[in-house]
């Protein structure tokens, strides 16, 4: 009987590696030392080692870009549009459209004087009744003082003229009124006895005039 063929010598290292880059049960194996960069098993691109990605790069955990230095990270991003900015109401009725604005009277006295005045919001309706009674107060009774007479009526009745157009830019109040309060907007200024008041002024003064004249 032949004796045996003589075994051939084993080579070196693990008998039991895989053989041909493949690890035991058909899984892949693991990428050798040193090949950082190259493509995973999840077919994404591996970093080279050490190094970050830019700012602005796709981020690929959540497929969105990242935020560039100095930008919000939490700002919108077009889900939520931004709240609109919100419109004052009239602090009369509680309408809308109103705007700020002040409206001035003045009262001249023969040794005092007296300054008042309206602040807004108002819509057009309420700016409308209120400009129309205290510049009909003021041409009635702002000339009675020498210093109102001369300096703070007409400044009253030019600031009252001024916010007599912004009143007219406004637009019309399109709801009623959700406290049921409407303001009477009356007459026009020119349409009301009280603004002629100013006219008896050179009358009467006429008037003590001559009986100053008349007396001595």
């Amino acid at each position: 009987m032949a004796p045996p063929p003589p075994y051939q010598n084993a080579p070196q290292g693990n008998p039991f590696a895989p053989q041909g880059g493949y690890a035991p049960n058909g899984a892949p194996a693991a990428p050798a030392h040193g090949s950082f960069g190259t493509q995973d098993a999840y077919g994404t691109q591996n970093s080279a080692y050490g190094q970050n990605p830019a700012y602005g790069a796709q981020n690929p955990a959540y497929g969105a870009p990242n935020p560039a230095p100095g930008q919000n990270p939490y700002a919108s991003a077009g889900g939520y549009a931004p709240a609109p900015p919100l419109t004052p109401a009239c602090r009369i009725c509680a309408t809308q459209p109103a705007g700020d604005m002040t409206i001035r009277q003045h009262t001249g006295l023969l040794v005092a004087m007296r300054f008042s005045k309206m602040e807004g919001p108002f819509c057009r309706s309420c700016a409308t009744a209120i400009h129309r009674e205290m510049t009909t107060k003021t041409l009635a009774g702002g000339w009675w003082s020498p210093v109102s007479l001369a300096l703070f009526t007409p400044l009253t009745l030019l600031w009252n003229l001024y916010v007599r157009t912004k009143i007219r830019k406004l637009a019309h109040p399109t709801t009623p009124s959700p406290t049921g309060v409407v303001m009477d907007q009356g007459k026009p200024v020119f349409q009301r006895p009280l603004a002629y008041v100013v006219l008896l002024l050179p009358l009467l003064w006429l008037a003590a005039y001559i009986s100053n004249e008349v007396s001595s």
